[in-house]
Order: C-alpha cells, then sequence, then structure tokens
C-alpha cells in the first residue's frame, strides 16, 4: 500500500524543481515583516509569477491578512487576496497565484498552521509553492527556502502533506541590478540619500565592467589554446555564441559610423542646453 504512494510524491515533485525568486518579492516580504501588528510573530502573502517547464519565476507578490489561534484554527482573508488579485491582475495580467510566502524564525520553517494555509492556497492555484524567508537573520544572512507539498497516499485516503524542498535562485533584472548597486554604494548611515550616477559615469563603468569580462574570456582562452586549463564545452559554446552575435563590421566602418552617431548625440545635447538657455532668459524677461 504505502509503495504504491511513492510514484505519485516522486511524479509530483517532478513537476517542478527549481524556483526563481526576484529581489523586489523579498523586499516586500521584509517590509510586510517590518510592518506586522505587534503580537504578530510572522506574515503571509500570496506570491505571483508564471511556470516556465518546471522552473517556477516569481517576480511580485502582496501580503493577505491572517490570524492564527492557541488552538490551531487559523482565519485567512480570502476577500481581501481576491480583491488584491484583481488589482494585481489589471496591472500585469500575465502575472498568476503560484504559491504564498511566510516569515519565519530560524528555527522552525512549517508547522501545522503551515500546513492549513498551503492547504488553502491549493484551491487557488495548483502545486503551489511555499517560500519560507527567515527574517531572523542568523549569522546575517537571509535564509529563503522554497517547498513544494506532497500528499501521503495510503489506500483512498490522504494521511498527510509532505514539504520536499526546491532549489532557490535569486534573478534580477536589469533594472533591479541597478537599484541594487545603489544599495551597496548608498552610506551605511540610516536615511542618509544615496547619490546618483551621472550618464557619462554610468557609461564608464559600464565600459569597465565590459572590458574587465573581455579580458577574463580572452585570458580563459588563451588558457585553454596553451593546454594550461582543461576545456569546458559548455562555457566554449556560450562564447561561439556570443561571438556569433556580434555582426562583422571593418574597422574603419565601425569607426565612421560610431563618430557620426556620436556628433549626432552631441548636436541634440547642444540643442537642448541651447532651448534649455533661451527658456531661462525668457523667465527671466518676463519676470522683470
Amino acid at each position: 500500500m504505502a509503495g504504491a504512494a511513492e510514484p505519485e510524491a516522486v511524479a509530483s515533485v517532478a513537476r517542478l524543481n527549481e524556483v526563481s525568486v526576484h529581489p523586489v518579492v523579498l523586499f516586500s516580504v521584509l517590509d510586510h515583516y517590518m510592518r506586522r501588528n505587534e503580537r504578530q510573530e510572522r506574515v503571509i502573502g500570496a506570491l505571483l509569477g508564471k511556470r516556465v517547464g518546471k522552473t517556477v519565476d516569481i517576480t511580485n507578490c502582496f501580503s493577505v491578512p491572517h490570524m492564527e489561534k492557541v488552538d490551531g484554527e487559523v482565519a485567512v482573508g480570502k476577500e481581501h487576496m481576491h480583491s488584491m488579485l484583481e488589482l494585481h491582475l489589471r496591472v500585469n495580467d500575465d502575472e498568476d497565484v503560484v504559491g504564498w510566502y511566510a516569515t519565519s524564525d530560524g528555527i522552525s520553517s512549517i508547522d501545522e498552521q503551515s500546513c492549513l494555509i498551503h492547504d488553502f492556497f491549493t484551491a487557488e492555484c495548483a502545486d503551489p509553492i511555499h517560500l519560507v524567508v527567515d527574517t531572523s537573520l542568523t549569522n546575517r544572512h537571509l535564509g529563503v527556502k522554497a517547498f513544494l507539498s506532497t500528499p501521503l497516499v495510503l489506500g483512498d485516503r490522504n494521511l498527510a502533506a509532505s514539504f520536499q524542498q526546491l532549489k532557490v535562485n535569486v534573478l534580477a533584472s536589469g533594472a533591479e541590478k541597478i537599484g541594487l548597486d545603489m544599495m551597496i554604494k548608498s552610506p551605511a548611515m540610516p536615511g542618509a540619500p544615496a547619490a546618483l550616477n551621472s550618464s557619462m559615469d554610468d557609461l564608464e563603468e559600464t565600459l569597465t565592467t565590459l572590458l574587465d569580462m573581455l579580458e577574463k574570456v580572452s585570458g580563459y582562452v588563451g588558457d585553454v589554446v596553451a593546454g594550461k586549463t582543461q576545456p569546458n564545452y559548455t562555457i566554449g559554446n556560450n562564447i561561439a555564441n556570443v561571438v556569433s552575435m556580434v555582426p562583422r563590421i571593418k574597422p574603419e566602418f565601425f569607426a565612421k559610423s560610431f563618430n557620426n552617431s556620436l556628433h549626432d548625440l552631441l548636436m541634440v545635447v547642444y540643442l537642448s542646453n541651447l532651448t534649455r538657455t533661451q527658456i531661462a532668459i525668457a523667465e527671466k524677461i518676463n519676470g522683470i
């Protein structure tokens, strides 16, 4: 009897094997936890995103009010969740409910109340992901875990639910990377403003990063050709794909095109500054 239930459990876990979480989701969870009620030990919310093959991409979330009683009962704000979901779908209809999150004290990730809340979200989506964020910051580390529930069946009866841990990756978009870099470079003093880089500073930093990456790739290829490093075919295929995407342009033609584009850009900047100056002069004259 028990052996017959094992293939079902394995198939459930095989449907999903990886979870990608965007930084904005983690910040939203932490903000929700910081704004919780005084006697509330943890907070929960709905996770939004989409499923791509065996991977779940979590791109957004929102809080869901709930109450846990001493006797083990759990009350979840179903109407609030549906109202928030409707508002989110008006902005981005590509996101669906893919699971729910909860904060943890670092001691226990899942308890009996978690199973009851998970049953609630099972009615909202198929195979909901349970994301646990450790807000205790043990060793100054933000622990993030993802679980997928699999029912333990004995015959026709569901005995319990087994939570299988999944691999979690923090995936940041280009805009999120810029925000994270600004947070890292900002002063450590609370409330101190972060200075934004100018366009030229951003361009210089981007080109410096690109140059460093090209030097690393060139050094790796040189070591492989010289026999100092064992070749990695995956890295080789990636390098070949990147090189094939670069158009073949003669150096003199590229320099001419670059100079023409640069001249056009400088002309736009000059006209913008001239217009700004004329507007400022006109305002001064009208104010006399």
